[in-house]
C-alpha cells in the first residue's frame, strides 16, 4: 500500500497466477473512509503501474462531493464510485465476481478485472445491442418499404422499450421492476404474438390513454401512467407502412435490452447503469459511419457541452444584467432570485440538434442547481427550448432525452400523480435550418402571435384535440410562408425595377445610358430569383401538403418575441464540401454570403459548418449569442476569411478556444474543435478575446483580427511576437514559388506499377517519406513523359497494355484537357533542377532538398522551386530552424493526431529576410545537420537573423517541440 499526495490509498496487487487477486472483502477493511482524494496524483501513480506492467487499485475519497472511488491501472484508466460500505457496492460486487472466478493467466484476469469497472462499457455494451437489432429488424422486415423507412420503423419501436426501462427502474410499470421481462414471458408462455398482445395493448391501449378510459383488457397491465407526449401513439412512419416483427425477434430484443441493459435516471451514475446522458451514444451508435461522415454527425462529451454552455450563459447574461463576468458565473452556481428569472425566460436554438446534448446541457443549467421542480423543467422544455435536425431519427431521440428529463423531475411520485408528458412537436422539428424558402425573411406578428397560441395550447393537447391542433398549426405555418414568400417577390420585383428604371434613363447630356455589364449579370439573377420563388410560392398555395419546413416560420413566437433566440448553441455539421451535392452547393453559394470559395479545388471550398456560423448570427436577437463547436481550421483556413472579417468586425467575440489538447473534448471527428462563444453586438474598444473558455484564460485584441487573414489563436505575446516578424520582413512566398507537388489524378493507374515497368518509372515521394534533410521513396511512379515532365505523344506497347484497363477514368480526369489520356499534372516544379519538399500533413514542418532527378515529390508534399543548389539548400536549412517550425506551424490548419497542414499559405508566409536568401552559412548548415548540436546551432545562427531575444525563443519553443 502507497500513501499519495491528499492521502488517496493506492494498492498494488500481485499476479502470481489464477486466483492471485486481492479478495473484495479486504477492500472493504482498508480505511477509505479516512482518505481524501487526489486523482490527478492517483492516475499517475496508476500510470506508472501500467507502464512496469504492474495491476493496481487506487481507492480515494472526496469529502466535499461525499463520494469514494476506485480505479483500475489498465490503461485507459477505469473509475467507479463507491458508497460508504464498499463491500456492498455494485462496483465491487462486479469486481468481486471478476475476482473469483478461474482463469489461465494473469492477463485475464487483469481484463476481467478492467471490465468489472469499465462504466463506460455498459453504454457501449448497450448501443452495440441496439444497433445489432436495428440491422437484424431493418433485414426481417419487408421489402415493400425502403430501408432508410425498415430502419425508422424499427427505431421508433426500440427507442419505445427503452423509454419503457426507465419508467420501470422507477416501479411505475405496476409497482414491478421486472414488469417487461415477466409481461413478455408470459406472452410466450401462452404463445401470443408480442406486437399484437403485448406491445400494441401498452402502447396505444394504455400508456397514451388516461385510466378512466381503458378497455377491460388493459386494466390487466395493472397500475400504469398515462404518458402520452406523442411517444405512445401511432407514428407517421407506422401509419405509412403497417409492419409487423417476428416473435423469434422481440425474443432477441427482450433479451437485450429488458435483461442485459441495467437503466437509471441518476445524473451521475458510475457502477455500470445506462444513464439519459448515454443516449447522445445512440445517435452514433445507429447511424453508419460513412452516413455520419456525410451527415457529419458526431457525440458531443456532456462535459464540453457544459463548458461551452457555462461560458456562453456568463457572457450573455453578464451584459444582459449590467453584472460582471465573475459575478455572473458564480451566480451560475448559485442563483439569485434576478438570475433564477433571467434564465427561465432565454430561449435557446440549437439549428442541428442531433442527440440533443446541447438542449439537455442548456435544460440543466437554465433549471439551477438543487432537485429538479416539475413545473419549471415542463416550462423549459415546451417554451424555452428549440431543436432542428435534418435527421428524423436524431429528432426522434432528442425527444426521448427530454422527456426522459421531465420524468426525472417527477422522481418519487406515485405512479398515480404522474402527469402526462408534454407535446414537444412545437419545439423539436424535423427540417433543414440552413436553406429554407423565405431566406432570412419572416412571418407577419399577427401570424406569429396566432401561432404563439397554438403552440401553448399543444403543449398539453392530447388525442383528436392534439391532431386537430397540428393540422390548424402547419396550416397557419403554410399561410405565413405564402405571406413571407409574396413579400419577398414584392422586394425582388421592386430592386428589378430600380435596375431597369436605371438603364433608361439620360445623363446631363442627353445621353442614353445603358446597363454595365455587372448590373446586367444582377438583373439576369435577379429575375431567375423571382422566377423560382414565384413557381415555388404557387406550388405551396395549390397543395396543402406542399409547404416545406422554414425555421423561421415554424419557431415564429419565440423569434418575433425579441427579434431572434437569446442563444444559438450547438456542434453543428462538419462537412467537406466536395461531400455535398452540387445543387446544394450552389444553393448555399447563393444564399450565404459567408459561404464562399477562396480559389479553385475542392481544398478551398467552405466546410459547411461556415453556413452554419453566418445563420446562426442570423438568428440571434440583437445582443444574442452564439456559442458553436467548430473546426479548429476555420481559425485559419482560407475558404472562412470572409467568415472572420465578418465576425471581428459586426460582433463582440468573447471565447475562441482551440480545444486540441482538452482532454474534456475528445469525440470521434477526424479534425479538432474549436469552441467560439459570441455576441450579435459591436465590440467595445480595446475589447479582448479569451483564448480558452476560462474566465482566467489569456486574451487577444479583437481589434488585431480585424483586419487579419488568419486568428493566430497562440498566447497574445506569441501572437505579438509574430506580429512584429511579419512586419520587420517579407514572406517567403514574396520571393519563392511554393506549389503542390504531382498529381496524377489516378493513382491506381500511375503508382507502384509492375517490375516490367521499371524502365518507365521513376521514385515517388510522398510527405510521409519526407524527414528533415533526408527523404525516402518507399513508392514507385509510373512516367509517360520526358525528363520535364511533358507526355509523350505516343506510348510504347508495354505502357498502353498497363493503362488501357484504366483509360475511361484517366481520359474523365478533370484536369485533362487534351488528347493524351496519360498525362501527369503539375510536371513543372516536382521536375525543377532544384527543389525543396515537405509534406503538406505532419506534425512539424520538415523541409528537404530533392537533389536526384529520380525523386518526384507527389501532391501530398509541397514544393518551392529553387534558382541555384545552394539557394535550395539554405532555404531547406531556414525551413527546418526552430523559429520558422513554430511560426508555420501557428500558421497551419490543425488536423488530427497532433499533426498540422503546412500548406502554401502558412508556409508562404514565414519571415524570409533578404540576409536569409543565398546565405552561404545557411547551405552549410544544410550538410552539417547530422552532426550533435547542429540544430542547436543552426537555431542560434537563425535567431540573430530574425532578432530574436531569450524571451522570444522561450515563447517559440513550445510551438517548435510537436514532434512524429
Amino acid at each position: 500500500m502507497h500513501r499519495l499526495g491528499g492521502g488517496a490509498c493506492l494498492v498494488p496487487i500481485p499476479l502470481p497466477g489464477p486466483g492471485g487477486l486481492l479478495e473484495v472483502g479486504e477492500l472493504a477493511r482498508l480505511p477509505v473512509w479516512s482518505l481524501h482524494a487526489s486523482a490527478r496524483d492517483g492516475a499517475a501513480a496508476l500510470r506508472r503501474l501500467t507502464r512496469r506492467a504492474q495491476l493496481g487499485i487506487l481507492i480515494l475519497r472526496d469529502p466535499q462531493r461525499s463520494f469514494d472511488a476506485m480505479a483500475l491501472s489498465i490503461p485507459p484508466l477505469h473509475w467507479a464510485a463507491l458508497g460508504p460500505d464498499p463491500a456492498e457496492s455494485l462496483a465491487c460486487r462486479r469486481l468481486m465476481r471478476a475476482a473469483r472466478a478461474t482463469r489461465a493467466t494473469p492477463l485475464e484476469h487483469a481484463i476481467a478485472c478492467a471490465d468489472a469497472l469499465d462504466i463506460d462499457a455498459a453504454g457501449r455494451q448497450a448501443f452495440k445491442l441496439l444497433r445489432s437489432l436495428l440491422t437484424q429488424a431493418v433485414e426481417a422486415l419487408p421489402d415493400r418499404a425502403s430501408r432508410a423507412d425498415r430502419h425508422a420503423w424499427t427505431l421508433v419501436q426500440l427507442t419505445r422499450l427503452l423509454f419503457l426501462r426507465f419508467v420501470e427502474s422507477e416501479g411505475w410499470l405496476d409497482g414491478n421492476p421486472r414488469f417487461l421481462a415477466e409481461a413478455f414471458d408470459q406472452c410466450l408462455v401462452r404463445r401470443r404474438d408480442p406486437t399484437r398482445h403485448l406491445l400494441h395493448p401498452l402502447f396505444f391501449g394504455t400508456l397514451n390513454r388516461p385510466a378512466m378510459l381503458r378497455s377491460h383488457g388493459a386494466s390487466r397491465f395493472g397500475s400504469i401512467p398515462f404518458l402520452n407526449g406523442g411517444l405512445f401513439e401511432p407514428h407517421a412512419i407506422e401509419q405509412l407502412h403497417p409492419m409487423r416483427l417476428p416473435v423469434e425477434y422481440w425474443r432477441d430484443a427482450f433479451g437485450a435490452l429488458v435483461d442485459r441493459i441495467e437503466v437509471t435516471l441518476d445524473v451521475d451514475e458510475s457502477e455500470g447503469r445506462v444513464t439519459p446522458e448515454l443516449l447522445g451514444r445512440v445517435f452514433e451508435g445507429v447511424m453508419a459511419p460513412e452516413e455520419r461522415q456525410q451527415e457529419g454527425a458526431f457525440f458531443t462529451p456532456p462535459a464540453l457541452v457544459d463548458a461551452v454552455l457555462r461560458a456562453a450563459l456568463t457572457n450573455h447574461l453578464s451584459h444582459r444584467l449590467g453584472r460582471g463576468e465573475s459575478e455572473m458565473a458564480r451566480a451560475l452556481e448559485d442563483p439569485d432570485p434576478e438570475t433564477s428569472a433571467a434564465l427561465l425566460d432565454l430561449t435557446i436554438l440549437d439549428p442541428a440538434v442531433g442527440s440533443g446534448a446541447f438542449l439537455v446541457g442548456a435544460l440543466a443549467l437554465l433549471h439551477g442547481p438543487g432537485p429538479r421542480r416539475a413545473t419549471r423543467v415542463r416550462h423549459l422544455v415546451t417554451r424555452r427550448l428549440f431543436g432542428v435536425d435534418r435527421h428524423p431519427d436524431a429528432v426522434r431521440l432528442t425527444e426521448l432525452r427530454l422527456w426522459l428529463e421531465v420524468l426525472r423531475a417527477m422522481r418519487g411520485r406515485p405512479t398515480h400523480r404522474l402527469p402526462p408528458l408534454p407535446n414537444l412537436n412545437a419545439g423539436i422539428r424535423a427540417g433543414d435550418s440552413l436553406l429554407d424558402p423565405l431566406s432570412g425573411h419572416r412571418l407577419a406578428p399577427a401570424t406569429a402571435a396566432r401561432l404563439a397560441e397554438h403552440h401553448r395550447a399543444l403543449g398539453g393537447a392530447r388525442g383528436p384535440d392534439k391532431r386537430a391542433l397540428m393540422r390548424t398549426t402547419r396550416e397557419l405555418e403554410r399561410e405565413g410562408i405564402v405571406a413571407a414568400m409574396l413579400e419577398r417577390e414584392d422586394s425582388l420585383d421592386a430592386r428589378i425595377a430600380d435596375l431597369i428604371s436605371g438603364g433608361r434613363g439620360a445623363d446631363l447630356f442627353g445621353t442614353s445610358l445603358r446597363l454595365s455589364h455587372k448590373s446586367a449579370i444582377a438583373l439576369g439573377h435577379l429575375r431567375v430569383t423571382r422566377r423560382d420563388l414565384r413557381r415555388e410560392r404557387r406550388r405551396i398555395a395549390r397543395d396543402q401538403s406542399a409547404a416545406p419546413f422554414a425555421l423561421t416560420a415554424a419557431f415564429a413566437p419565440a423569434i418575433t418575441r425579441r427579434g431572434g433566440f437569446d442563444l444559438v448553441v450547438g456542434n453543428p455539421p462538419w462537412v467537406r464540401a466536395e461531400r455535398l451535392l452540387e445543387v446544394t452547393r450552389r444553393a448555399l453559394a447563393s444564399r450565404y454570403r459567408w459561404w464562399k470559395s477562396a480559389g479553385a479545388g475542392w481544398r478551398h471550398l467552405p466546410d459547411l459548418s461556415v453556413a452554419f456560423v453566418e445563420r446562426s448570427h442570423e438568428l440571434l436577437a440583437p445582443h444574442g449569442t452564439m456559442a458553436l463547436l467548430l473546426p479548429a481550421k476555420l481559425a485559419t483556413a482560407g475558404y472562412a476569411r470572409t467568415c472572420r472579417s465578418a465576425l471581428a468586425t459586426s460582433t463582440t467575440i468573447h471565447h475562441v478556444a482551440d480545444l486540441t489538447g482538452d482532454p474534456c473534448a475528445g469525440f470521434d471527428a477526424t479534425t479538432y474543435p474549436l469552441a467560439f462563444i459570441a455576441s450579435r453586438r459591436q465590440p467595445v474598444a480595446d475589447h479582448r478575446v479569451r483564448l480558452g473558455l476560462a474566465l482566467e484564460d489569456e486574451g487577444a485584441h479583437q481589434e488585431l483580427w480585424c483586419d487579419a487573414g488568419e486568428w493566430l489563436l497562440a498566447p497574445p505575446r506569441v501572437q505579438q511576437l509574430a506580429n512584429r516578424l511579419a512586419q520587420a520582413f517579407a514572406p517567403l512566398a514574396q520571393s519563392v514559388s511554393l506549389q503542390l507537388g504531382l498529381k496524377t489524378g489516378a493513382n491506381r493507374a500511375f503508382l507502384n506499377p509492375p517490375e516490367a515497368l521499371a524502365p518507365w518509372s521513376r521514385r515517388a515521394l510522398r510527405g510521409r517519406d519526407i524527414r528533415a534533410f533526408c527523404a525516402r521513396a518507399s513508392t514507385r511512379l509510373l512516367w509517360p513523359a520526358d525528363a520535364r515532365g511533358v507526355p509523350w505523344p505516343t506510348l510504347p506497347p508495354q505502357l498502353i497494355r498497363h493503362l488501357e484497363p484504366h483509360r475511361a477514368v484517366l481520359t474523365r480526369r478533370a484536369d485533362l484537357h487534351d488528347s493524351r489520356w496519360w498525362r501527369l499534372f503539375r510536371t513543372m516544379a516536382a521536375t525543377a533542377p532544384h527543389r525543396v519538399a515537405w509534406g503538406d500533413l505532419a506534425c512539424r514542418l520538415e523541409a528537404t532538398v530533392v537533389s536526384d532527378p529520380d525523386d518526384i515529390p507527389l501532391n501530398s508534399c509541397y514544393v518551392a522551386s529553387l534558382p541555384t543548389a545552394s539557394a535550395a539548400l539554405g532555404l531547406a536549412a531556414w525551413l527546418n530552424c526552430s523559429w520558422v517550425r513554430a511560426i508555420a506551424r501557428l500558421r497551419a490548419e490543425p488536423a488530427a493526431g497532433g499533426a498540422a497542414r503546412f500548406g502554401a499559405r502558412a508556409v508562404g508566409a514565414v519571415p524570409f529576410p533578404a540576409a536569409a536568401a543565398e546565405n552561404p552559412r545557411l547551405a552549410e548548415f544544410a550538410g552539417q545537420m547530422t552532426q550533435p548540436a547542429a540544430q542547436d546551432a543552426l537555431d542560434a545562427f537563425t535567431a540573430g537573423i530574425l532578432g530574436l531575444d531569450h524571451h522570444d525563443r522561450a515563447l517559440l519553443a513550445p510551438l517548435a517541440a510537436h514532434r512524429r
